[in-house]
């Protein structure tokens, strides 16, 4: 299913790039078309993903958890939310659907609205959420921010606020997206370099390891957020430097044509928009390297999804500056490989072994295999 998705989502992208007259011909169908598949592809999903079994005891247990066993550690926007879903129906799959819709409307638009290339975004949008698939609070409130970043764009700070501190009402990660109100204004390549240098002699210190037990006393104020702490704070922190490297070194391929080739973006006739994103990517590329492979792994996995939703806008601008030949197509192919190997090394965080995403089961595909990890 996921490879299908890629090869059917590149398609798009393809068209996108080498034959603009068609795709803004039939970009409404397309779109729809896209849309539809992704909505299938999360809403008719079962045991598939990451949380299933928090998430489907939530609701089905929803008018009976009276001591808050299941839904105690949930946010009050999402526990609205899926109230008035369970008052309508209290089939699983009806909410998944519900829940594929609201989140797929909301970045379609944000995403058609943001990006010149949209295709490409769409492909590189999977490429950042699938991985995560089944964190049905955080999607949400990934969702309301991206919609802050429309009004980034213009400078328009306070609804960005309000949208941000809305989204913490489904997911309360939501918090670590203030910082981006700051990130609009362009910012110094001497400082950017500082910045990573910085950061760099962190990574190499390690110091960030002795703060794992701080870190579970502060924010293990609940059942579900303590075992949750427990399981990163536990996982072997002993950090391969060499592979936190070479993983920051593939996010900077992008970010590194971008400087170089500065005076060949098509930047559009929104500057704003350009440098919020690109100091978004520069912030999610900083922050992976200070903190992966640390006991505050958290934060690459959680806290970072808001600051890595830029890379599905920058990677389009690192695109446009060249042009249409053999070079170019060597380029698309290699971006889908690209996805491919993010995707799978997504799955791979999850531990050696599991099977939370692969075989993708559905409620008409693989529906015999029986999971070992829900």
């Amino acid at each position: 299913m996921y490879l299908i998705t890629i090869l059917l989502l590149s398609v798009f992208a393809y068209i996108e790039v080498f034959n603009r007259e068609t795709i803004e011909k039939y970009k409404v169908p397309f779109a729809f078309f896209c849309f539809i598949f992704l909505v299938i592809h999360d809403g008719f999903r079962w045991e598939t993903g990451s949380d299933w079994t928090a998430y489907l005891q939530a609701f089905e247990n929803f008018w009976n958890d009276n001591n808050g066993s299941y839904t105690g550690a949930f946010e009050s926007g999402y526990m609205l939310l899926m109230g008035g879903i369970r008052l309508l129906t209290e089939d699983y799959s009806v909410y998944l659907v519900i829940h594929a819709l609201l989140f797929y409307s909301i970045f379609f638009y944000v995403i058609f609205k943001i990006s010149d290339y949209p295709f490409i975004s769409l492909l590189l949008f999977y490429m950042l959420t699938v991985p995560f698939m089944g964190m049905n609070r955080q999607f949400l409130a990934m969702a309301i921010f991206a919609i802050s970043l429309l009004y980034q764009q213009k400078g328009e700070w306070k609804m960005a606020l309000l949208l941000i501190l809305l989204a913490t009402l489904f997911h309360r990660t939501a918090f670590l997206a203030l910082p981006t109100l700051l990130l609009g204004h362009k910012i110094q390549r001497r400082y950017i370099l500082i910045g990573y240098i910085l950061c760099l002699i962190i990574t190499m210190s390690s110091i960030i390891n002795t703060f794992g037990n701080e870190l579970a006393l502060l924010t293990g104020t609940d059942s579900v957020s303590g075992e949750k702490i427990e399981i990163y704070t536990n996982q072997d922190t002993e950090t391969n430097f060499m592979i936190t490297i070479l993983s920051f070194l593939r996010k900077m391929i992008w970010l590194v044509l971008l400087f170089l080739f500065d005076k060949k973006v098509d930047k559009g006739c929104n500057e704003r928009k350009y440098t919020l994103l690109l100091n978004l990517y520069i912030i999610s590329t900083m922050s992976y390297l200070v903190f992966n492979g640390t006991v505050l792994q958290i934060i690459v996995a959680r806290g970072l999804l808001y600051y890595n939703l830029a890379e599905m806008f920058i990677i389009p601008y690192a695109i446009s500056i060249f042009k249409n030949n053999y070079g170019k197509l060597f380029l698309m192919l290699l971006l889908s490989l690209y996805c491919t190997i993010n995707i799978y090394k997504g799955f791979s965080n999850y531990g050696e072994g599991n099977d939370y995403f692969e075989p993708y089961k559905g409620l008409f595909i693989n529906t015999n295999y029986e999971r070992k990890y829900i």
